[in-house]
Formats: C-alpha cells, sequence, structure tokens
C-alpha cells in the first residue's frame, strides 16, 4: 500500500495539485502480525451510545477496589471521564453477527434478544437454526410496521463484546441456571495486563453495566508488562525475549513462577533475565529441597515416622521457629486477602532461609546424636511440621515441589488440603524479638571477621555485645553465639567504656558563632577535657570552661563525639545490638583453628569419596612430633566433630583411602579405615 505513495505525488505533480512535499519520520500504524502498514479510512458503523452510561461507569468503577490503586480514578477513571460511544460494528466474515435485522421498504430496524424473539419475527419456521455466518444471513424477518422482508445487517460484532460478555455468556444467562450465575457475579477478581484498562477491563464493565447496571467484578488486578533486563519492552524481532518453554525445561516451572512473584509485585513493570530465575531456584526450590532431604536423610537412619501424639521433647529454638511458621501463616493469609502477592511470597521465602540457615544449623547435633532421644524427636517432629505447612503455604506459588514433598512426607496430596490456619497460641512475639537480635549480632560478627580476613573455623576469645531489651532475657543465649562465632566467651553488657575511649571534638559549625575569637582556643580544651567535664557534659548538657580568665559555657551541641575501641577489639552495630570482638590471636587460639581446618578437610574427605554420614571410621596420622602434639592436645575436639573410633599417629602407613594436607605449614597425611 505504502509503495505507491512516490507514484501518488508524481501524478498530484502532473495535475498541478501537489501543493509541496518533504520526507519526515512520525508514527504509523501497523499490522501487530504481520507489521504491514494500516490504511484508515471512514465508514459507516453502528454505536452504542456508552456517553449515556457515563455517570453510572463512573459510579460503578467507585465500588472496585483495583490493584495498583492508582488506575482506579487515574488511568481508567480518565478513561471514563472522556468516554465516547463504542463502535461495536466490523466489516468481517468471522465474529457473532450483529442481530440487527432492516426492514428494506421502510427502514426499520429490529434487533431481538433471544432466539424465540427471532423465530416470532422469522419468515416461515426456524428449525435448528446455526446462528453464525452464512446461515443466519438466510433468515429473511417480517417488518411489524409494513410487513415489508427485513434483512440482516452483514457486520460482525466487535470480539470486545464479546469479552466483555464473558461472565454472562458463559451461564447462558439469562436462561441457563440462575443460581449457578448469581453465586459467579460479580467475580471476585479479574487479572489482566496494564494494556487491558481500555480493552478487557472496560469491555466487562460497559456490557454489565448496560445488562444489569452493576459492576461484574469486586477485584481488578493489572499486571504490568514484562521487560528485559535492560528495561526495554521484550520482542522476538528485537531478539531480546525469553522463551518461557526453554526457561522451563533450564530451572523448573517452579522456579519460574517463583521469579514472577517474589522479584516485585505484579502490577509493576518488571525487568526480567535468566539470572532472576536462577536466583529464585536457588534461593527456594533448591533451598526447600535440600532442607527435605536433610530430614529424609536421617529420619530414615533413625525410623523415625511422625506421630502428634508423641512429638518429643521441644527446644528454645523448637519453639522459636514454630512461632514464626504460625506468625507467617497469619502475614501471608493478610497479604493474600488484599492481593499482595509479592509480599507473601517473600515471607515464606524468609521462613524457607530461616529453616534452612539457622534452625537446621543450630539442630544439626540433635540429629547427629546417637538413638532416638526424646530430643532428637522432639527435633524430627518440628521438621516434619514446618516442612509440611511450608509445602501447604507454597502450593498456589510452588505447585510441582509442595505436591512432590508433601506426597513423599504425608503420602497425600497438597492440592486436596485445607489452607494452613494461624495458631495465636503458638505465636510467641518476644522470643522472635529475642531471636531476630541474635540473627543480628551474629551477622555483625561474621562482618567483623570477614572485615579482617579471620575465617570462623579461627576461634576468638571474646564477643562483647549490647542489646537493647532486658540482658538477663538474652545471657541464655551466649552458648548459641559462641558456637555459631566461635568465640570462647560471650559477655553482655549496655557498658562499653572499658573497651573504647570518646573522643571529643569541637563542633565549628555550632560553637563558631557562639566562642567568636576563642574558638581556637576552647577547640584545644575540649580535646584535653577531664573523664569528670566529660561526664557533666553528657548528663547535664553543659559544662563551664575558663577560657582566657573568662568563664564560657560548652554545650552538647557545640561538640561530635567518636568512639575509638581498644587496640584488637573491633566495633560493629546497628539500631538494636553493638557487637565488640576482641580479634587477638594467641597461640592456643591458633592451634584451634589449624585443627578445625584439619576436621574441614576430612570431613570435605568424607563426602568426596560418598561415605555414609551415619559411619564411623579410624585414623592413622602421619606428621611431625609438632604437629602431632597439637593434635593430641585437640582429640576430644575432633571425636565431637567427626564420627571416629579411634586415632592413631603412625610415622609410616599405607592404605588406599587417605588425604594430605597442611596443619601449620607442615605436611601431615591422614590414613582411613572404614
Amino acid at each position: 500500500m505504502k509503495d505507491c505513495d512516490v507514484d501518488i505525488i508524481k501524478i498530484l505533480a502532473k495535475k498541478e495539485l501537489l501543493f509541496d512535499k518533504e520526507k519526515y519520520e512520525h508514527s504509523y500504524p501497523h499490522c501487530w502480525r504481520c507489521d504491514s502498514p494500516l490504511l484508515y479510512y471512514a465508514t459507516d458503523s453502528w454505536f452504542i451510545n456508552m456517553s449515556a452510561l457515563k455517570d453510572q461507569l463512573l459510579q460503578n468503577n467507585d465500588q472496585v477496589t483495583w490493584y495498583p490503586e492508582h488506575i482506579k480514578y487515574g488511568r481508567f477513571g480518565n478513561f471514563l471521564e472522556n468516554l465516547v460511544d463504542w463502535n461495536i460494528s466490523r466489516h468481517r466474515y468471522w465474529g457473532t453477527p450483529l442481530n440487527v435485522w432492516v426492514c428494506q421498504d421502510c427502514h426499520h430496524e429490529e434487533a431481538p434478544n433471544s432466539l424465540a424473539a427471532l423465530k416470532e419475527l422469522a419468515k416461515g419456521t426456524l428449525q435448528d437454526i446455526e446462528l453464525h455466518k452464512p446461515y443466519i444471513d438466510e433468515v429473511v424477518c417480517t417488518c411489524p410496521n409494513c410487513s415489508g422482508e427485513m434483512e440482516r445487517t452483514p457486520e460482525v460484532i466487535d470480539v470486545w463484546f464479546d469479552s466483555g460478555s464473558m461472565p454472562f455468556a458463559q451461564q447462558h444467562y439469562p436462561f441457563g441456571n440462575l443460581k449457578t450465575f448469581n453465586s459467579q457475579f460479580p467475580a471476585d477478581v479479574v487479572i489482566e495486563g496494564i494494556d487491558q484498562t481500555r480493552g478487557f477491563f472496560y469491555s466487562l464493565l460497559a456490557v454489565s453495566t448496560l445488562f444489569t447496571g452493576k459492576a461484574p467484578y469486586k477485584n481488578i488486578l493489572s499486571l504490568g508488562h514484562v521487560l528485559d533486563e535492560h528495561g526495554q519492552k521484550m520482542s522476538k524481532s528485537k531478539g531480546n525475549a525469553l522463551e518461557p518453554v526453554e526457561l522451563i525445561q533450564q530451572y523448573g516451572a517452579d522456579a519460574l513462577r517463583w521469579a514472577f512473584l517474589v522479584d516485585s509485585s505484579p502490577w509493576n513493570p518488571k525487568r526480567f533475565s535468566k539470572k532472576i530465575v536462577m536466583d529464585a531456584k536457588s534461593k527456594l526450590v533448591d533451598t526447600l529441597d535440600h532442607t527435605f532431604k536433610f530430614y529424609q536423610l536421617y529420619a530414615e537412619i533413625d525410623g523415625f515416622q511422625y506421630d502428634a501424639t508423641n512429638t518429643g521433647t521441644r527446644t528454645k529454638l523448637d519453639d522459636w521457629i514454630v512461632s514464626r511458621l504460625h506468625h507467617t501463616i497469619q502475614l501471608v493469609t493478610t497479604c493474600m486477602d488484599a492481593y499482595q502477592f509479592t509480599q507473601a511470597t517473600r515471607e515464606i521465602g524468609k521462613l524457607v532461609e530461616e529453616l534452612s540457615n539457622w534452625y537446621i544449623r543450630r539442630s544439626r547435633a540433635r540429629f547427629w546424636a546417637n538413638g532416638l532421644s526424646e530430643d532428637k524427636r522432639g527435633a524430627f517432629s518440628t521438621l516434619y511440621e514446618l516442612l509440611t505447612a511450608i509445602c501447604q503455604l507454597l502450593a498456589p506459588f510452588t505447585p510441582f515441589i509442595a505436591e512432590d514433598l508433601y506426597r513423599q512426607l504425608s503420602g497425600k496430596s497438597v492440592h486436596l488440603q485445607d489452607y494452613p490456619h494461624y495458631n495465636e497460641a503458638l505465636v510467641n512475639a518476644k522470643l522472635e524479638k529475642e531471636m531476630a537480635n541474635i540473627l543480628t549480632i551474629v551477622e555483625l560478627g561474621r562482618s567483623i571477621r570477614n572485615s579482617q580476613s579471620i575465617k570462623v573455623k579461627q576461634p576468638l576469645s571474646a564477643i562483647i555485645v549490647s542489646v537493647d531489651g532486658e540482658l538477663t532475657d538474652y545471657q541464655p543465649y551466649s552458648e548459641l553465639i559462641q558456637d555459631e562465632l566461635n568465640m570462647k566467651e560471650c559477655i553482655w553488657t549496655n557498658d562499653f567504656s572499658a573497651y573504647k575511649t570518646v573522643q571529643y571534638k569541637l563542633n565549628f559549625k555550632t560553637a563558631g558563632a557562639t566562642f567568636g575569637a576563642k574558638v581556637n582556643k576552647v577547640k584545644d580544651y575540649v580535646m584535653n577535657l577531664s573523664e569528670e567535664e566529660k561526664n557533666l557534659l553528657q548528663q547535664t548538657g553543659s559544662v563551664m570552661l575558663t577560657i582566657d580568665g573568662e568563664l564560657v559555657t560548652l554545650l552538647k551541641a557545640h561538640v561530635l563525639t567518636e568512639s575509638i575501641v581498644k587496640e584488637h577489639y573491633i566495633l560493629a552495630e546497628d539500631a538494636a545490638c553493638r557487637v565488640l570482638l576482641n580479634i587477638q590471636l594467641t597461640t592456643s587460639l591458633l592451634d584451634e583453628g589449624q585443627i578445625r581446618e584439619l576436621i574441614r578437610t576430612i570431613q570435605d574427605t568424607r563426602k568426596k569419596w560418598k561415605l555414609p554420614v551415619e559411619q564411623y571410621v579410624s585414623i592413622s596420622i602421619d606428621g611431625s612430633s609438632k604437629v602431632t602434639t597439637i593434635i593430641q592436645r585437640h582429640e576430644s575436639l575432633l571425636k565431637a566433630n567427626v564420627l571416629l573410633k579411634d586415632i592413631h599417629y603412625v610415622s609410616d602407613c599405607n592404605g588406599e583411602r587417605y588425604l594430605q594436607t597442611e596443619v601449620f605449614g607442615e605436611k601431615v597425611t591422614v590414613y582411613f579405615k572404614l
């Protein structure tokens, strides 16, 4: 079509009708399927007088809850405010025939609203009539005004009218089952893309308002577009589109679903990439699967079967994770009721992370213990309850792994279970707050180790902790913190004065105008304040100074304070917690650090050889006298962390299974006997 532009210009020029010509870039409509240029031209059409219903449409929109809220009176509301009549007819073959018959003599129009009404108008008897083209065009009606022949107008109805008729058409309303229709109308929620604001969302509202005067839905969830990682619209022609089937084959359907849900709210434009799906698989799907496999492995070793009437002895850690579960159930239910899917999935993801990286980490010794004690049964029961409930929470979001794990745990389908219910009696807000602070303390301790390049395997002498709240509530957690951060001592205090000095400096911004020419002498005085003067300033907010024989008042606002910790101490803090680590390494600490590295090497080798986790082994150590002496002093540490029958010290030993490593820079060979 556009190829003839030049020919048209030539014809106009030849006829001396051309005023001007120039080339300029401008937007132009193209076919969304084949990208061919389109040509618009005027034609006669049928319209619905929607402008007459404007007030009713606006009123109905007021009754709807929109997600996101701003579209209600923004994009959609503005569209309704500027409403135009609906061009309902299309000049096509395929589609719902427009049900208007026009008299060929007097031009009277009739629009039968049912098959019965059409039969009354039709000439002759209609039997088994097909209501689509071309058969419906054969139906001729009798004009009720002049008795002339009426033929159907050739147009079909706009397909958007079909989509807007969905709530009624699916139940053959008003001729079908009214009870079923009334139970489904209006819909609880309609979900579509943001581009359907003037499409599906409007057509539903328009048809329902025309037909019933009511809104057809209670809630609208308007989805944002999926963009590429650079924020550009995905397009096959641009080569930046991701193929969903390939992503599913590579990462799994659950990972793809979770990536969309947890990344950002569904109504926001979403920058999407393979990395987001990969992260979703790693953070949720793989973490949950590994947690289940941990449970499955040790449950099979001990022959554990969950019994709701005998759940063993629960610890404070068990109570904490159960409280977190029910708190999460409450939050997820609240979020889902408010269509806040992203926040709901993030809460579940946080629970899975806490279960795997904190509860199981801190409970491993219980699962490794010999025999099925009441304490071990309590750990198994707690983990079983968490895994089954998490599968139920995840069922709407990641249906496949939820079903797989739940069936292995209970033998039932998770999708046939009720969604989990929040039990307020099992929620302990105080315990959750305490454990949240403990987690913060551990993270601060790790951050200090990382900043000083000190591995967690290397023990340190002391951690000094300050926390908001009663210190007596936190002292029972000392052993947990010491074990997690590999510390010899945990000291709780709200007074760090013994570990730091506070340096005072004059704040020239606030003090300059007050002290004028004396400001430099005040600065020197402030840097040498006595402890008595510092305490007075902190307690009363001011202190009197004598400068050049004159008394001046130094206010708290006139100074800046800087805490300087003592040598070998490093400070880290956040809003609720302060942590001070003594990082000085003594000979005994260095020795133990080397032993812990040896333990790690032995455990890694066991995994490499795929030895059963419950299998005990004997080891023989070949090394220098210095190294063997250090190892002998720490035999109890070795036996506490590795399943060992015996430890032998040899100068020469042959064996098929052995490892070579270094302790204090010296070569050590460890032989294994299974």
